[in-house]
């Protein structure tokens, strides 16, 4: 599995020329994602215990969660660009 995104690099060129260039750490942000992702965590296995306890047919939230997750992970390396008459916009997930 790929680690998460860590950095997010955004450009934009308007027509006019001025080149706007933004680094943004999102590697910041993660010790609160990480925080929220347990107690989500600790909720999905709850909940899925309570689900299969008392007979209901889904039950799957934790493995919603672990593959959300893994969809995020892939999103490293993606590459956005946006062309317009007026403006363009690059952005990569690094």
């Amino acid at each position: 599995m790929n680690a998460p995104p860590a950095i997010l690099d955004l450009t934009v060129t308007p027509s006019d020329g001025r080149r706007i260039h933004l680094w943004l750490p999102i590697f910041l942000l993660w010790p609160l994602a990480l925080a929220l992702g347990v107690v989500a965590l600790v909720l999905t296995i709850l909940a899925d215990f309570v689900l299969i306890v008392i007979g209901q047919r889904y039950h799957h939230y934790t493995i919603l969660l672990a593959r959300s997750f893994a969809a995020l992970c892939e999103a490293r390396g993606m590459v956005i660009r946006v062309n317009d008459k007026e403006t363009s916009v690059d952005m990569t997930v690094q």
